[in-house]
């Protein structure tokens, strides 16, 4: 096209966009918003394309349970979903039973950018920002819809900004729940008086050993492998797991009594390098956030009428059921401040109750 062609065609697009665009709002045209917004949305789904820089990116993703747990389905499922809508361009290989190693050598290496996630909790969060304990405290959270209420919560996002700011630890999401944590023993008991003398394995991380420390029994610190020989060499009296987790393990084959506690209903964390995440396209970093909040949220929802038949499977291989309507739970309730209050949690515990619309009973 010639010059003189090219100015004429320009001169006459700019007498159209006067027209419309010059005459005020009120001779706007009809639909003019809705161009707007459609030209908007092209401009950010361009600009999300063009963060796809053809590179191929890969998440080495571990846990400590095993294959047969429904969550480590759900992660091959989220990799799978991932994988599809990256169109092969973000990968996440899953390894189950601590193939990766140790949980603290893991999130070490996550501080030092390098590619793994891995499936944690807020306790070991707490290690780094204390508040994080709150949410495995005991009695804390009763149920699913807490926990989808908390996904908007101004408060956990300030801590997880500062799990990102200073210790290079993005939370991909918390959207994996196992239920409620109950204690499975040799001994029989309905209250923290009665607790008394049994000692009972968890977790390393403070707030666990403090919330079964408030509980009457003795906490004891095993790694998750050694629970069914420890109770089995009676170096403990017992163990406190969801009924998924004490069923896959085998609990029932070692220990007498389920005693329905219910002293925690647990959240998971999966985390990884902020450093590693914050490198990948921004569309690539939703689609991993909303494809594993959503095979969370479907696993949780199977878990928790799948724990019913983990719990009948323990009784039906004659272990004695103490239902929690038979456990003194106020009493448990009210010796379980002590696990805030050496902790310094009654803060933390105000805040997101505050958000839940929730009140504290003591």
């Amino acid at each position: 096209m010639k010059k003189s062609q090219m100015m004429s065609v320009l001169c006459a697009a700019s007498m159209v966009v006067s027209l419309l665009t010059g005459c005020g709002g009120e001779n706007k045209p009809a639909n003019s918003e809705k161009t707007e917004i459609a030209i908007e949305e092209t401009k950010r789904d361009s600009a999300e394309d063009a963060k796809d820089d053809g590179q191929f990116y890969k998440l080495n993703f571990g846990h400590t349970l095993t294959e047969n747990d429904p969550f480590h389905q759900a992660y091959l499922k989220w990799a799978e979903a991932v994988s599809k809508k990256t169109g092969g361009k973000l990968q996440i290989e899953v390894y189950p039973s601590s193939q990766l190693g140790v949980e603290e050598d893991i999130l070490e290496q996550m501080k030092q950018g390098t590619n793994v996630g891995w499936q944690t909790d807020a306790a070991r969060l707490g290690n780094y920002v204390n508040e994080f304990s709150v949410l495995l405290a005991p009695y804390f959270l009763e149920n699913m819809d807490e926990v989808k209420e908390l996904m908007d919560s101004p408060t956990i996002a300030e801590w997880e900004k500062k799990l990102e700011d200073e210790h290079n630890i993005k939370v991909i999401s918390f959207g994996f729940v196992q239920g409620y944590r109950n204690i499975y023993a040799n001994k029989k008991a309905t209250n923290p008086d009665e607790m008394k003398g049994l000692q009972i394995r968890t977790a390393g991380a403070p707030v666990w050993v403090a919330g079964i420390d408030s509980l009457g029994c003795k906490a004891v610190s095993l790694a998750y492998g050694e629970i069914y020989n420890g109770i089995q060499t009676k170096v403990v009296d017992g163990c406190e797991l969801p009924y998924i987790a004490a069923n896959n393990l085998k609990i029932q084959e070692v220990a007498k009594y389920i005693l329905e506690t219910q002293h925690i209903y647990q959240m998971n964390f999966m985390v990884c390098s902020a450093e590693w995440f914050n490198s990948l396209p921004e569309n690539y970093q939703r689609i991993l956030t909303d494809e594993c909040n959503n095979a969370g949220l479907e696993v949780s929802e199977q878990m928790q009428k799948d724990s019913d038949a983990a719990k009948q499977a323990m009784i039906n291989s004659g272990m004695e059921y103490v239902p929690a309507d038979q456990m003194d739970i106020a009493a448990f309730r009210k010796a379980s401040q002590e696990a805030y209050d050496k902790l310094n949690l009654n803060e933390a515990r105000e805040a997101v109750y505050k958000e839940l619309g929730k009140e504290i009973i003591k």
